[in-house]
């Protein structure tokens, strides 16, 4: 998979096909709107979002075949692929940077209550939430190939 190489363009594909039926949270939507979030981070930000519902929540996977009847593996693989990148990206970010895009992305939580609850200024938010995509999309290009499947 293109995921081994840095240079691959991360999720362009990644977002739109595990995640488009998601609602982009108010706060992304804004920032994007605005032009201070791109399209790959929109991608990297529903990527994670999913892989969170579905490894740490444990929701159903929006992609899984219903044909199966359940009688196949692919749930548990494809639980278990969302678990593994969950713990290579939160080992990355760490505790402190996974609770904004919980707040963010799981919780919707509007600008100025992220900015209270992480003593930040409401712009100096705006800012943090930018890089933070950024860092993901770079990990989701680095991520290595293994992680993948599932």
């Amino acid at each position: 998979m293109p995921a081994d190489s840095p240079t691959a363009p991360v999720p362009a594909s990644l977002g739109e096909e595990r995640a488009a039926d998601l609602p982009l949270p108010t706060v992304i939507d804004v920032l994007h709107r605005i032009g201070t979030l791109n399209a790959q981070h929109i991608a990297a930000a529903r990527f994670w979002a999913t892989d969170y519902r579905i490894g740490v929540l444990g929701e159903d996977d929006p992609q899984f075949d219903q044909v199966s009847l359940g009688l196949s593996r692919r749930r548990l693989n494809g639980r278990m692929g969302s678990i593994n990148r969950y713990r290579y990206i939160h080992e990355i970010i760490g505790n402190r940077y996974e609770r904004i895009l919980i707040a963010t992305m799981i919780n919707n939580m509007p600008m100025q209550e992220l900015a209270y609850h992480t003593r930040q200024d409401a712009h100096d938010m705006a800012r943090l939430i930018t890089v933070l995509l950024d860092f993901l999309t770079r990990h989701y290009d680095a991520m290595p190939g293994h992680l993948w499947r599932g």
